[in-house]
Formats: C-alpha cells, sequence, structure tokens
C-alpha cells in the first residue's frame, strides 16, 4: 500500500486558518468479556480490559469554503472520525478543534426522538445547537418544504422510512447556519432527486464558505464535490491529498485487494498447508518496456510442495482501470499440466505485443490440474509499459488491412 499522498494543505483562499484542525488523534474502544467489566469501567476502572484502536495517529485540517472526503473501507474509522470531528465522540488522545456550531448528519435519527414528530424533533434539534426556539419557528417552512414531508411532518419519527429521516436531518442540519457541516453517508438512502437537492445545498456552503467534512463510498460524489481526500485504512491514514489522486490510490488498492505483490528475489520455501506457490514474475525485455508489436516473454518461477505436482498457469495483462486485456493460460491453450519438480519455471511468450499504450500490470495464477482451484496469485503492478512512436487512442492494436475500388496499385 502506498504511503500518503503528498499535497499542499489548501482551501479556498478566503480563510487561511483551519476550521477544522484535528492533531495526533487517538481513539479506542474496550473491549468487554464479561458483564463484571462493564460495571468497572462504568466507574473508570479500565486498567485491566483490552482496548480496539479505531484510529491512531490521526491529521487533518480543513478550511473555509472546502469540501474533504473521508474514504476507505468498512471499519476502517470512518464514522469514528466524524463522530470525533463533530463532537459526538470525546478523543482518547490528540487534540481537536472546530468552529462552532458543528451540525452532523450521522446515523440516521441521530438527535433525534423517535416518539416527536418532525416538527418537535426539527425544534429540539435546533435547541441542541444553540439555535433559540424562534428563530426555529421562523426556519420550519423552508425545513418542511425541502424535507418534502407532507401530512407526516405532524407524525412520530417512528412511522417514518429511512429516506424520509434522511431528507428531515439534511434539512435541519443545514439550516442552522454551521460554520462546518459533517455529512456521513446520508445521500445514501436518497432519491436521485433527494440526492441532487443535497448536493446543490452542500455546493452553495462552500461558495458562502464554509466547510464540509464528507463520507461516502460513492467516489464519483466524493471526486466531484470535494477537492481534498483522506483514506482511512484499518484506522490509520493510507493516502491523502486531491481527491481524484486519493480515489485512484485507493480504488488501486481494491482492485488489487489479495493479490501478493511480486518481490525482486521470490520467498523461499511454501508455506506450510499451501500446495504451491509464486516465487518471482520477470518481464522481459528487461525494464519491461516495449513498443506496439514488439516481443514480449513473461517468466513465472514457481515452487511445489512436492515434486511433480500438475499445475497450470495463467497470465492477466490489466490496465491502471482493473480492465483485463489479455489473459493467456495453459490449461485454454490445450497444453498438458506441469509436472516438474519442487521448483520450475514457464514462460509465456507473445511474439507480437498487441497492446498499443499504456502502463499494464501483470497477474501470474497458480491453478490446479482442473483449472477450478487458483493455489496462488502474484501481482507485478505496472510491470510492463506500451511506448508507442505515435498517439495512439485505442488500448490494442489488431491486425488489419483496407481496401477500396478507387484506389489503385
Amino acid at each position: 500500500m502506498q504511503a500518503a499522498v503528498a499535497a499542499e494543505v489548501g482551501g479556498t483562499g478566503r480563510d487561511r486558518r483551519p476550521r477544522v484542525e484535528i492533531c495526533g488523534l487517538v481513539k479506542r474502544y474496550p473491549l468487554f468479556s464479561r458483564r463484571r467489566d462493564r460495571a468497572l469501567a462504568f466507574l473508570g476502572r479500565t486498567d485491566h480490559l483490552a482496548f480496539k484502536t479505531a484510529l491512531e495517529g490521526i491529521d487533518l485540517k480543513a478550511f473555509a469554503g472546502e469540501a474533504v472526503g473521508i474514504i476507505g473501507e468498512n471499519g476502517s474509522g470512518k464514522s469514528t472520525l466524524l463522530r470525533v470531528a463533530a463532537g459526538i465522540s470525546s478523543p482518547d488522545a490528540g487534540e481537536v478543534r472546530a468552529d462552532q456550531p458543528v451540525a452532523a448528519i450521522l446515523e440516521l435519527g441521530l438527535g433525534f426522538h423517535p416518539e416527536f414528530t418532525g416538527r418537535e424533533n426539527a425544534l429540539l434539534y435546533g435547541a441542541l445547537l444553540g439555535v433559540p426556539e424562534p428563530v426555529m419557528v421562523e426556519r420550519l417552512n423552508e425545513v418542511l418544504a425541502f424535507a418534502e414531508l407532507g401530512e407526516f411532518i405532524d407524525q412520530p419519527l417512528r412511522t417514518y422510512s429511512s429516506g424520509m429521516a434522511a431528507r428531515l436531518a439534511f434539512a435541519v442540519a443545514t439550516n442552522v447556519d454551521p460554520q462546518v457541516l459533517v455529512v456521513d453517508e446520508a445521500l445514501a438512502v436518497g432519491d436521485g432527486a433527494f440526492q441532487k437537492k443535497c448536493v446543490d445545498r452542500m455546493v452553495r456552503f462552500k461558495e458562502e464558505g464554509r466547510t464540509v467534512l464528507f463520507c461516502s463510498h460513492a467516489m464519483y460524489l466524493v471526486a466531484g464535490f470535494c477537492e481534498r481526500a483522506i483514506w482511512l485504512h484499518q484506522g490509520k491514514v493510507a493516502a491523502e491529498g486531491p481527491a481524484r489522486t486519493v480515489i485512484h490510490a485507493y480504488e488501486d488498492y481494491l482492485r488489487h485487494r489479495g493479490k501478493r505483490r511480486a518481490e525482486p528475489h521470490g520467498e523461499p520455501g511454501v508455506p506450510a498447508g499451501q500446495l504451491a506457490r509464486i516465487q518471482e514474475i520477470r518481464v522481459e525485455p528487461s525494464g519491461g518496456t516495449v513498443a506496439p508489436g514488439e516481443a514480449v516473454t513473461i517468466r513465472i518461477r514457481f515452487r511445489r510442495s512436492v515434486s511433480g505436482l500438475p499445475l497450470h498457469v495463467a497470465v492477466a495483462f490489466e490496465d491502471e482501470n482493473g480492465l483485463a486485456l489479455a489473459v493467456f493460460a495453459t490449461l485454454w491453450d490445450g497444453h498438458p499440466p506441469l509436472l516438474g519438480g519442487e521448483e520450475e519455471e514457464v514462460a509465456l511468450r507473445v511474439p507480437a505485443c498487441p497492446f498499443a499504450r499504456g502502463q499494464l500490470d501483470v497477474t501470474a495464477y497458480l491453478a490446479d490440474a482442473t483449472g477450478l482451484q487458483v493455489m496462488d496469485l502474484m501481482l507485478a503492478p505496472r510491470a510492463l509499459t506500451i511506448a508507442p512512436r505515435r498517439w495512439e487512442p485505442g488500448l490494442v492494436r489488431v491486425a488489419h488491412g483496407w481496401e477500396a475500388a478507387s484506389w489503385q496499385g
């Protein structure tokens, strides 16, 4: 995994003082194995407990007029970070500062009472953020118009669907004049029209010089709305910087997740319980740079747990978006299983490279005699570079010819 993607912290230039500033944030949760542990923790006695670290060493700055995206897999710490930034959860170490008021749209219904009506919950939420009741009463018409709840506005919240609760939460949170808006997947439950209204309002917030922390699994929303992004992996920052750069690194990780990366000298032996293991991927010519139409050879060196174990080999060429441009397999090409000694090498020869341009990943696979069980796979990222002598609009070159009756000779 890549370390942090460097980037200059910025903003719109309106206000160079961060609206949100987090330094060295650590957040841990105690692990309870007995009811007695919960009781002792309630009394402040936690020395004997084990802890799960949700966030470790997180630094984040967000400026006026800026949206910062928070991305990562489930369980990476995104929601915990937003809860701490919103002041709902306290850090175990580090410093957290955010300009007030901070409006948060986190878990649906957070800050609402299920037995209160939508109207009553709107007034309650405003009171929690310090907005006087007369002011919230004046704003209720705008809140209700945005939420589009109709007659349900005077029904208990427990009767609402998840989409209705989301509309109410967003309408209220964005009508209390927050300096910082924290949004965690609130748009995921809404329809297309609702999402557009929300995005339009968040864009207006940025234009007014407010700050947005935005968490979503929809990368197109993060890329289109956020100037910068932070990628969390297992509670730590994996990358931060311009949103599109961080998203590309994250998607590259997702595409390669579960694949072992090629190492310069391979790894000796075969791990216990594993029947075969790829040791090395080599691309020839050395350096892996060729022109379209030139010859390419991929050498795969592997080890078996026992000599003679029948194996098949496959090689895939993938572009930067994970699209498999070509896949070759000994089984598909009609070759019998490989039956060599404990260590063996096989070569895939492509006499005329069919690819037109770009950097390609090479992934090697080891499978059993049936080809149904993959025993090992290894990734050589950006192992093959296709350097055309002219601009190429396509990704592959195909042998072809032209004919026309008007052409002579």
